[in-house]
């Protein structure tokens, strides 16, 4: 969905109209037959999660009734620089339990480059291991439903979100092989939003760099529309 959406902002027009873009974006999901809408939440922009937890909440539950889609709701996680929910995995697993209280079944896409740039360092052994774990603590390891398998342009713990070609950046090859053997990461599909060549975005080339870096000819990874 469009990274304009703010679900946790306090300017009226601004909420309406991510409301109104979730709804949207819901509703094509179904319409196309995608299995997923992935979005970004948003901004709390200082004021804390717990004082826009309950907006969110309600700006979600509106764009799941006004798009009659209660079941293809994801939930991306953020680098965290200014106020953006979502680098918490604990803020991301509370939204989808309360979610779910409410009927409606939600899941999470995990951002390699996000992760890292948050202060996971996924380049080495150590720092995949401890993700992983803090996913799996997070409650969120069954609710992964796309990679999306994007380096980082950025070192660990920067909270600037740019993305690298795979193999490129300051996760490496050695990271995103070390990756790919998370199980709870390899079950589900990995997706490229990366720069490319001359910034064109994701090419075959790329496609086939992630697929021979991670050891699998026979994987998917495919290209962000």
């Amino acid at each position: 969905m469009p990274y304009l959406v703010n679900l946790a902002s306090i300017v009226p027009e601004h909420l309406e109209r991510s409301i109104d873009m979730v709804a949207r974006g819901l509703r094509a999901a179904r319409i196309a037959g995608l299995s997923g809408a992935v979005l970004h939440v948003g901004s709390h922009q200082g004021r804390g999660y717990e004082a826009m937890r309950a907006q969110v909440l309600d700006a979600l539950r509106e764009a799941a009734r006004r798009s009659r889609v209660r079941d293809r709701l994801v939930l991306e996680n953020s680098v965290g620089a200014g106020g953006q929910i979502g680098a918490d995995l604990s803020e991301l697993r509370d939204l989808l339990d309360a979610l779910a209280a409410r009927g409606i079944a939600s899941r999470v896409a995990i951002d390699l480059a996000h992760a890292h740039a948050n202060g996971s360092d996924l380049s080495r052994a150590a720092g995949v291991t401890a993700f992983a774990v803090r996913l799996r603590e997070a409650q969120l390891a069954a609710r992964v439903a796309v990679v999306h398998a994007n380096d980082s342009a950025t070192p660990c713990g920067s909270r600037r979100d740019r993305h690298a070609n795979p193999g490129e950046g300051r996760i490496g090859a050695h990271g995103l092989r070390l990756l790919a053997r998370v199980p709870e990461l390899a079950r589900v599909p990995w997706i490229l939003e990366v720069p490319g060549v001359e910034r064109s975005g994701p090419t075959a080339r790329e496609i086939t760099r992630l697929r021979r870096i991670v050891g699998r000819e026979s994987a998917t990874p495919r290209r962000a529309r």
